[in-house]
């Protein structure tokens, strides 16, 4: 039987009969997979650090014959991001990050740059915390490395950038002129500047920088229309942060 070793973060991991646990992964070298965790929930040695969401450690696999599921012989913590399951706000932002890239993610396809930028944003949650800015730099990162980046500064169609009014369309790619337009529905030019800029910066920068809170609610709203259009079902985590950042008069 096949082994092997990736660096790799913890996606998902849900108890499994008494002590095991069926975990997933992103490995920088394997992409997206699960795999079961015989043990998991007992064992100090080969799980040192635990199976927490978001934990970066190295991971040891190996192929089960017949079997879907890979085993998960050890996962040694590399990374220890102690805030993120200490604070409210950075646990949603980690759930959401790391169902997005579960859902979004082909299972068992290498994607090292959706790898250090996952890497990236959960550094940035344990130093600085949760932005509503840097998921939004986040969710474009990462829609651009899939190839589902949304147009924003012309049109998805003709390719016109000095229409006067622009529909946000899904099916079509992102911003289609008036002209062009066979449904979707309006966006405004502020939001259309605001996905622009966000596509540009960095993760390490993006939240430093404020938007008002009308504009990062339109963002928002765009990138999800462009997530949904390539996703079966919702995501759970996302009613978790509409609800805590209604609770605290924030922005999700």
């Amino acid at each position: 039987m096949a082994f092997l070793s990736t660096p790799a973060i913890v996606l998902r991991a849900v108890n499994y009969g008494d002590a095991d646990r069926i975990v997933t992964l992103f490995g920088r070298d394997t992409g997206r997979l699960s795999a079961l965790a015989r043990g998991a929930r007992k064992s100090q040695r080969r799980f040192a650090g635990g199976l927490g969401l978001g934990a970066v450690g190295v991971a040891a696999l190996r192929e089960r014959s017949g079997a879907e599921l890979l085993s998960l012989e050890s996962f040694d913590v590399t990374a220890s991001h102690v805030s993120l399951g200490a604070d409210v706000a950075r646990m949603a932002h980690t759930a959401y990050v790391a169902e997005l890239v579960s859902k979004l993610c082909a299972p068992r396809q290498v994607e090292r740059e959706v790898y250090g930028g996952l890497l990236e944003i959960l550094d940035c949650l344990e130093a600085e915390g949760a932005s509503a800015e840097r998921l939004r730099v986040f969710e474009l990162g990462l829609l651009g490395v899939l190839g589902f980046g949304p147009v924003v500064d012309r049109c998805a169609s003709c390719g016109d950038g000095s229409a006067a009014a622009f529909r946000w369309d899904p099916d079509r790619g992102g911003a289609v002129c008036t002209a062009c337009a066979r449904g979707g529905r309006p966006i405004t030019a502020e939001a259309r500047r605001a996905l622009g800029h966000l596509a540009r910066v960095p993760l390490a920068t993006a939240g430093r920088e404020v938007l008002p809170s009308d504009v990062n609610r339109d963002c928002r709203e765009a990138l999800m229309e462009i997530i949904n259009h390539h996703i079966s079902g919702p995501l759970k985590s996302v009613e978790f942060i509409a609800k805590l950042s209604a609770a605290s008069g924030g922005q999700p």
